[in-house]
């Protein structure tokens, strides 16, 4: 028997530790714990973009991005192992660090009330629920376009309504649902249900794993995570991407005789399946060494300085350079406004920043997972996965200011969600 010290959310001040005797975690509450994620992401991101990609290289002709990507990806793990090891603000997770102190059922509350109301505005002002459509029958055309008027499609005032949803979706709600699971209130899972519906709504095939993987790291954490439980729900899991995954490809003629480079966007997969694991292994892996062929194509390999990032380039009035327009460009031949090419963290940090870039962000990343691993906070913890999912093929830069995270990790350092006042 072993033991690890947390602090929950429902704990006062005085009595602020407690103590959990834990038998010995078996592998998915390994994979899913907090205190191992950052050896998770750097073996995901290891074998996805280092192993993978060096492989390549070797055995095939002209693929000379890969090795370069292979190489990034070395020193980007070298500088997460770096920042993980760093202890600079451990004390702002000490027991009696000054922090703002907040009602976990004032905060769910208005998170839910938030919630409610765009519920309500985003279903009433959509032309059309995606989910729906395909359910009576559309093809993968009008779903695609549906999917794209949903949120990103909107104009005017209306485009609030994209913000607000990467907010909420990616940090808020997640962390408000965990501390209802936390305080075992009654509403944990009819706030669960409610936001499950609501990321499987518009066919954003993964959306809904923001959802389930908080609650897994909470039992996890709690080592309640047994094979059987997890074991049934990745089962479901896996069958509701493919579910929807053929939803959305309805109409497509799939090539029965599937062919092209596996890893570039001239391949034609020949079934749901196929299609499924392309966009999961392939894609992502591509798309990091196109925007590497991109940015030496057309920018000259020359630094764009954060230039790729709308914040940015708000914010200091630079020129907005749309890498994703030109990857997508690169790889299909034309632009949609739903398009979607975005590459990994350190791709990012490169083509922005240089090699110090790669640097930095590492070391700025692995600080973030000791965070995760530090806290006191069950809630933010349970983040985790998320972090680690959207980081895998995404900007850092974007999905800190976008999604919340950057207000999530303020709250990791200087809030504390407190007991209510009976």
């Amino acid at each position: 028997m072993s033991s690890i010290r947390f602090y929950g959310v429902q704990n006062s001040e005085v009595n602020a530790i407690k103590v959990i005797k834990m038998k010995k975690s078996n592998f998915f509450e390994y994979l899913f714990d907090p205190e191992n994620s950052l050896i998770i992401f750097i073996w995901a991101i290891g074998i996805t973009y280092g192993v993978i990609p060096l492989f390549i290289s070797i055995f095939r002709e002209n693929s000379e991005s890969f090795g370069f990507l292979s190489a990034i990806t070395m020193v980007s793990i070298m500088a997460l192992w770096v920042g993980g090891k760093i202890n600079i603000f451990d004390s702002r997770f000490f027991k009696h660090s000054l922090r703002l102190s907040l009602s976990p059922r004032k905060f769910v509350l208005f998170t839910f009330g938030v919630f409610f109301i765009f519920l309500i505005v985003t279903f009433l002002t959509a032309p059309s629920i995606p989910i729906w459509s395909a359910l009576m029958g559309a093809d993968s055309n009008e779903l695609s376009s549906q999917r794209g008027a949903f949120l990103k499609g909107r104009e005017g005032v209306e485009i609030i309504l994209l913000y607000i949803s990467t907010i909420l979706v990616n940090t808020i709600v997640p962390y408000s649902i965990i501390v209802l699971f936390v305080r075992k209130s009654k509403l944990r899972f009819v706030a669960t249900f409610l936001f499950f519906v609501f990321c499987i709504s518009f066919m954003q095939k993964s959306l809904f794993l923001n959802c389930i993987f908080p609650i897994f790291a909470f039992l996890s954490i709690n080592r309640r995570l047994h094979r059987k439980f997890i074991t049934f729900f990745l089962g479901l899991i896996a069958a509701l991407l493919l579910v929807t995954t053929a939803l959305s490809l309805r109409g497509e003629s799939l090539d029965q005789n599937s062919g092209g480079d596996y890893f570039s966007a001239t391949y034609s997969p020949n079934s749901a399946l196929d299609y499924f694991l392309w966009r999961s292994i392939a894609v992502p892996i591509f798309t990091a060494t196109d925007t590497l062929v991109v940015h030496e194509k057309n920018f000259q390999g020359e630094n764009l300085w954060g230039a790729t990032s709308s914040s940015i380039s708000a914010l200091f009035g630079i020129e907005r350079i749309n890498i994703e327009r030109f990857v997508f460009e690169h790889q299909f031949g034309s632009w949609n406004e739903i398009a979607n090419a975005n590459s990994v963290f350190m791709i990012d940090a490169f083509v922005n920043f240089g090699w110090c870039g790669v640097i930095i962000f590492g070391v700025f990343v692995g600080q973030i997972f000791r965070w995760f691993r530090l806290s006191n906070d069950i809630a933010f913890k349970s983040l985790w996965p998320i972090f680690a999912f959207v980081l895998f093929s995404a900007p850092l830069i974007g999905m800190l200011l976008s999604n919340g995270f950057a207000y999530m990790l303020f709250h990791s350092l200087f809030i504390r969600v407190q007991k209510d006042a009976n």
